[in-house]
């Protein structure tokens, strides 16, 4: 394990000694939690999905009943993700091209 050496004013290692004894550890071990807990906090998040975002900015909403009149007990997510791939026709975003015509 690589070792740092850093230089601290004696005020602020009387006071590591003293959370360390109070915590039952070392300056040494107590030094190397903190420093562990500070680098853990400004690592940059998991990306979010966009279900997270959009519930984040309130743009998620309850099913309506007609919808969730829609919903098929006992058919998974998977059921149904299998049954989309084999449909045949063309791909959504062909139908949106079309539809919208030409760029201008």
């Amino acid at each position: 394990m690589p070792t740092m050496v850093i230089n601290i004013p004696a005020e602020l290692y009387e006071q590591l000694e003293v959370q360390a004894r109070q915590a039952g550890t070392t300056p040494e071990a107590l030094t190397h939690t903190l420093l562990e807990t500070a680098l853990r906090a400004h690592e940059k998040p998991l990306p979010r999905t966009a279900r997270d975002v959009l519930q984040a900015a309130g743009r998620v909403r309850p099913l309506s009943e007609t919808l969730r009149r829609q919903i098929i007990p006992g058919v998974t997510l998977d059921e149904v993700r299998r049954a989309l791939s084999h449909a045949s026709g063309p791909a959504l975003s062909d139908l949106i091209q079309e539809q919208r015509g030409p760029k201008a």
